[in-house]
This record gives C-alpha cells, sequence and structure tokens, in this order.
C-alpha cells in the first residue's frame, strides 16, 4: 500500500469511516466478508463497511458482542441479548448477503438462533460457497485433512497463514475481504480502540 493511501486510511480509521481502497472497489466479486470478536461499539462501523463492500456473503466466526464476556459474565445476559438483537437486526436489514455465525465462546446459540431470520449459525463446519471449500468455527482448529480456507477467531494466534492445502484468515486480527472469483484476499484494519472494547488492549492472546 502506498505512503497516501495508509496515511488516509489511518485517518479514516480515527474518524471510524472504513477506508476501501480503489482495488477492492474494482474487484470483480462476489466478496466475501469475514469478521470476527466483534465489540457493540464497532458495530455501527461494521454496518458502514458492509455499506461500502457490499459482499455477497458473510462470516462471523463468533463472540458476537465481543465487550460482553458472557462465558465469564454470565449476569450480563440481558445486556448481551439486547445488544446481539439491534446488531444481527442492523446486519440482515442492510444486505442480501448470505450470512454465517459460528458461535463464540461468549455466545449463545440458541439465542442467536432465535434472533436470525436471514443469517445461518452454526457451532462449526465446513461449508461450500462458489465452489470452494471453508473451515468456519470460532477458535482455530488444526488438520492435516483439510483442503481450502480456515476462517476462524477468538485469538490473535495463529496470525494469517499459507499452507500448502489450506489458507487460514484471523478475523480477530483484521477484517478479511476475499474476492471469490479470483481468491485475492485483502484484509481491512478494526478501528483503534477495538482491543481495548474487547478487554484485549494488551493483546493477550484470548479472552
Amino acid at each position: 500500500m502506498k505512503i497516501y493511501e495508509k496515511m488516509k486510511q489511518y485517518i479514516q480509521l480515527l474518524i471510524e469511516k472504513p477506508y476501501i481502497s480503489q482495488e477492492i472497489q474494482d474487484s470483480k466479486g462476489p466478496l466475501l466478508l469475514h469478521i470476527s470478536d466483534t465489540p457493540e461499539e464497532i458495530h455501527s462501523y461494521i454496518i458502514r463497511c458492509i455499506h461500502a463492500l457490499r459482499p455477497t456473503y458473510i462470516i462471523h466466526t463468533g463472540d458476537i458482542v465481543d465487550n460482553i464476556k458472557l462465558e465469564i459474565a454470565p449476569h450480563e445476559l440481558g445486556d448481551y441479548k439486547k445488544e446481539l438483537y439491534k446488531f444481527i437486526k442492523k446486519l440482515e436489514g442492510v444486505t442480501d448477503a448470505t450470512i454465517y455465525y459460528a458461535i463464540g465462546n461468549h455466545d449463545l446459540y440458541e439465542e442467536v438462533r432465535r434472533v436470525a431470520e436471514k443469517g445461518i449459525p452454526l457451532k462449526e463446519g465446513s461449508i461450500m460457497i462458489e465452489g470452494l471449500n471453508f473451515y468456519i468455527s470460532h477458535y482455530h482448529v488444526e488438520s492435516s485433512q483439510r483442503v481450502g480456507y480456515h476462517l476462524f477467531g477468538h485469538s490473535f494466534e495463529p496470525h494469517h497463514y499459507q499452507l500448502e492445502d489450506e489458507i487460514g484468515l484471523n478475523g480477530l486480527n483484521s477484517m478479511n475481504i476475499i474476492d471469490l472469483s479470483t481468491e485475492k484476499i485483502y484484509h481491512l484494519p478494526y478501528p483503534i480502540a477495538t482491543n481495548t472494547f474487547r478487554k484485549m488492549e494488551n493483546r493477550r492472546i484470548s479472552l
């Protein structure tokens, strides 16, 4: 990325306005957007990204309201339900994309299934999209048998990687965009302070 584009991206992150490069705008598509571990403070930013990108597929790999650590703070269930409802309704209301929700350790499968009208919740598993294989899960899952893409979140490690038969994309480290016609991969940063909202400001491996 050129210096000018980096500066523009940084400025737009400061004002929470998505910066979509010309290369992404000119991509052939269809586009797949992968996100993960999204605190409520960045939900509106995610919606703006979807408006700008117009993806055909969206995969969320869990912890949909990540500022609420439901697994260790079950007393916040009421707030989780409220913010989950608001985000999913906005998300499914602004796009015709096919949406998958992989359930995180701070999510409730039954609640996501109850709220989602168009999106498909699953705990983890393999799906085929546009002739490409995807294994989606909240946690990184090692396998020597998998071929295609592994989309995950939860922890800063492992980062994105490429093996002989598999590409791994970590949705906690960045929003990931795949042009499914060319298999070109793009990475968009989350807004500044996202890790603070996740309560992972010290880059602890996972929470």
